[in-house]
């Protein structure tokens, strides 16, 4: 019995360990209609964690996570539209001509180093400057929206204590549809591979733009020029 609940320890110890810290996709929980596939609905205050990628919302106070995303059709979050795709909720977002992208949003956190109390980087070789934590609005359908790549350094505690520094990692996923064939990327080297007939002159495009696929407005830039091809 000892070693069964050992062992139960230890994996509920690794799956506390293996969630990265939340990153919500919203500065706060916002209104959400949740419809759900047999037809019925629900409404809640919910955020999307873009690094688990899970669907948060708030019961009576207490912090919860849906279960069950396959049961979900559609999620009309903060003026947002989202699906459930290949194991994560994408924003469906609408491109000119009636194309349309569903964006898999994946951002995780980096550490780059401290900053000291009198302003003095630990960083190396790194510019500090706040980051623009909801700077995606355009991207988000809503006046707010996603951390962009950018660096954050968290609040000064006004100790003389070091500040850490974190950089934001984008790893989303683009699914779209071209002439009846469905791809996804990851990276402007996925988008070579899904593409090697067009491949010459979309690096042209990019080395012309200075375009990768860091952030999504860059993302959707390569996309756009994807569909026009």
């Amino acid at each position: 019995m000892r070693n069964i609940f050992t062992i139960l320890l230890f994996f509920l110890t690794a799956s506390i360990m293996a969630q990265e810290k939340r990153i919500y996709f919203f500065q706060d929980f916002v209104p959400t209609r949740i419809l759900y596939k047999n037809k019925a609905h629900n409404q809640a205050q919910a955020n999307y964690d873009v690094a688990n990628r899970k669907i948060m919302y708030m019961q009576d106070d207490q912090l919860m996570e849906l279960i069950n995303p396959e049961n979900i059709d559609t999620l009309y979050m903060g003026g947002s539209r989202w699906v459930y795709r290949d194991k994560q909720f994408c924003e469906v977002i609408d491109r000119d001509g009636g194309n349309r992208v569903l964006v898999g949003w994946h951002i995780t956190r980096v550490h780059e180093g401290y900053v000291g109390a009198f302003g003095t980087s630990q960083v190396p070789s790194r510019k500090i400057q706040l980051s623009d934590q909801f700077g995606m609005g355009t991207i988000a359908g809503i006046g707010g929206g996603m951390y962009n790549g950018s660096y954050g350094v968290n609040q000064y505690d006004g100790n003389g204590r070091n500040l850490d520094v974190w950089k934001t990692k984008n790893q989303s996923t683009y699914f779209f549809t071209k002439n009846g064939k469905e791809y996804s990327v990851k990276n402007i080297k996925s988008v070579y591979k899904a593409f090697p007939e067009q491949k010459e002159q979309i690096k042209q495009y990019v080395r012309d733009n200075k375009l990768d696929m860091m952030t999504a407005e860059n993302a959707l830039q390569v996309i756009d020029y994807i569909f026009s091809l």
